[in-house]
Order: C-alpha cells, then structure tokens, then sequence
C-alpha cells in the first residue's frame, strides 16, 4: 500500500505546508524581531492576526493541541481567541518541533526527528533532547560529539533584536537541549506556573520592549498517563487558562500555540528486539507512533517480509524515500541532515495503536494512554490562540 492511500484509509494527515504551519507562525514572530526571512502568503495573514505591542509573549503549550480546545466550554478565554488551526511538522515528536520553533526551519532542514535517532556519522543511537547515547544515557560529548554536531541550526531565539527572555520549567533549565535554544543571557527558570506568570508580568513592568518564550510541559505529561481527553488534562488546562488570564489586563500581546496534539491509544505493539537485531544496525528510532529502521545491506527482503507477518495489521511500511518525495518532512529540497538520521524505512501505527520503540518494554506497557509522532489530526492540527492585552 502506498503512503497517500494508508493516510487515507486511517483518517490520517498528508502534511500540505502550504497552509498555514507552524514554521510560518515562527517565521512571522523572528521578522518582527529583526530577523532576515523571506516572507510568503501564510506569514503575511499571521501577521494580520497578531497585533504589534511593546510585550509579545510566545507560550508553547506541548501537547495542547486543537482538538483539546475544541472540547472546552465556550466560556473559555483559550477557545474564545482560537483564530485559525495549524498544522505542524512531522515527526510530530517534541525534539521535531521545538528545533523547528527555534531555527524556523523544517524538520528536512534541521534533522532533528523526535524522541530517538542514530547518527549515521558518528555511529551511535542517541536521545536529542537528552543529548546522551541511548543505551548508557552517557552525555554525547564523552563520546566526542559536540552539540553543533547534533543540533546543526542556529536557534534564532538567541538572535532577536529586542529584550528577550526565555522562560523553562526548573528540571530542565540547564539542560543541553535548553542551553542549545537559549543561551545563559536570556534564559530563565520557573517553579510553577504562577511563577512562569509572575516573572513575566515584572519582565513587562516597564517601557522596555520585550518578547518572552515560556515552555509549559504539563499537559504533554498528563496526557501521555491518563489521555487526551480526561479530567486531569481538563483541570491543568483550567490552572493553565487562568494564569494566563492575568496577562489580558496587561498591555501585553500573548500568542498561545502547541508543539503537537495527541491521540488516545489502547493497543501496544511490542518488538522481539533479539529476533530483529539481525536486520538492524541500529536501533529503531523517530517516537511511538512513527518509527524508523535502519536495515544492514542484503537484508531488506527478509525483513520486510518478517515485519509483514508479526505487524501488517497494527503498523504499515514504507520506504523513507516515500515520505521525502510527499514532503512529509517539510517543503526543503536539500534534505541531508534528516537523511543522515532516519533509516532507510519508516512505519506508522495504525489508529489505536503505538510501537513501544524501546527495549524498555515494562517501563511503557500498558502504562501510556496518550501519544503523539504519527499523522494523525490529533496529533498534527494545533491552534494559534491570540491574547490581545491591549483592547
């Protein structure tokens, strides 16, 4: 079955990134801030939605995706100020769209595929965000490798024309990944969300222009132990709504957005990891709804065959190239640094189902009821929400 036919039987999403996008949502926020890039149709009408203003918040709410808005009371503040869907960027994984949020760029641009990848270059599974190998949880630079040697793009967050800041949650503050995205200048950790609030409401106390980035994880979190749709999710969005209620008294303009939605899954695929180490030189990578495999020389066949027996009716196969020449990777011709991470096959879960791409089996089995990184709309439609704190 080709790609185009299985997305549609599923219900699921070709990516079309020439609708509006979340590239083009960080397009139009870097522009305003000095940054040189070219402007086209999508980030002329983002930018008619967004008003200018002397404090410009940008909250990246992960895993709040549209069709968790969707479902609130239309009362809501978040619901209310919805001004259009977006699609985002496949692998729909959190590594993915973060280094697409910070360098504007494409996934086929920047490389970074989502929770799990192998580099091909320097010979080793590693995890992005952590920036560590995967089997030892070793740091990457033990092994030599530097962090422009994974992250090969720019952040632009560190580049902008005005007071920027650039707020964390505190466990991850000083991560790697969180250092890559901004630097020690403008980066900032938080406690709580009221706290995240509070500093920004002194951050936009006086005449000074600013922009502000704040990371919240929380809904991500919860979505992946109980799902989408459940009441804990519903009540961190409501914590969540009326913090940022506090800045519509504020002479401040705040642009709300996610990195991804999820989807709800029941089913868990699991892999004989020593029955397919023959076929891989690596291990699987991308995330648990996309994954892909990285096949030794000669052995393609038996594989495919193999994984055609153990999983035609919970995951399909395809070909990478497939998914290059679809653009699900982004609109770039050169693709080189995602080339250099994925395999030479990629599979997608069927609905309901996610592939525990991990031989930590237990620590996931029956234990995740929300997940993201397929195509899915729930997991690729995510909203564009604008707080006018002006009017």
């Amino acid at each position: 079955m080709n790609l185009e036919k299985f997305i549609n039987e599923e219900k699921m999403i070709l990516p079309n990134y020439n609708n509006l996008n979340i590239v083009d949502l960080a397009k139009t926020l870097y522009i305003r801030y000095g940054i040189k890039i070219e402007e086209n149709d999508n980030i002329k009408k983002i930018q008619k939605m967004i008003p200018d203003s002397n404090h410009m918040v940008f909250v990246l709410i992960d895993g709040m995706g549209s069709n968790l808005i969707n479902e609130l009371d239309n009362n809501s503040i978040l619901k209310i100020n919805k001004l259009e869907d977006l699609i985002t960027v496949s692998p729909s994984s959190t590594g993915c769209v973060l280094t697409t949020l910070a360098t504007a760029m494409y996934p086929s641009e920047h490389g970074i595929i989502g929770w799990y990848s192998y580099d091909k270059k320097h010979n080793i599974n590693y995890y992005p965000l952590l920036f560590t190998e995967r089997e030892s949880n070793i740091p990457l630079d033990k092994f030599n490798i530097k962090v422009e040697d994974i992250f090969k793009k720019k952040s632009k967050f560190n580049d902008l024309n005005v007071h920027t800041t650039v707020l964390f949650p505190e466990s991850i503050f000083d991560s790697v990944y969180s250092n890559y995205i901004a630097n020690k200048k403008i980066r900032k950790p938080y406690k709580t969300i009221e706290d995240a609030i509070n500093q920004i409401i002194e951050l936009t106390a006086s005449n000074q222009r600013t922009f502000t980035y704040l990371y919240i994880s929380d809904i991500d979190d919860l979505e992946h132990d109980y799902g989408y749709n459940s009441a804990e999710v519903k009540d961190k969005i409501k914590e969540i709504e009326f913090q940022l209620s506090r800045l519509m008294k504020k002479n401040i303009v705040t642009v709300i957005t996610a990195d991804h939605g999820q989807t709800n899954v029941s089913k868990d695929i699991i892999m004989d990891f020593d029955n397919y180490n023959k076929y891989f030189y690596a291990y699987p990578g991308i995330d648990f709804g996309m994954a892909t495999y990285y096949i030794k020389k000669g052995m393609d066949l038996e594989f495919i065959e193999q994984f055609n027996l153990d999983y035609k009716d919970k995951m399909e196969l395809f070909k990478t190239s497939e998914f290059i020449d679809n653009k699900v990777f982004g609109l770039s011709e050169n693709n080189k640094n995602i080339l250099n991470n994925l395999g030479e096959y990629i599979s997608l879960c069927k609905n309901d189902y996610q592939f525990i791409n991990s031989k930590n089996i237990d620590d996931y089995y029956g234990k995740t009821k929300g997940n993201h990184s397929g195509l899915t709309k729930d997991e690729m439609i995510i909203p564009l929400i604008v707080l006018d704190g002006n009017k």
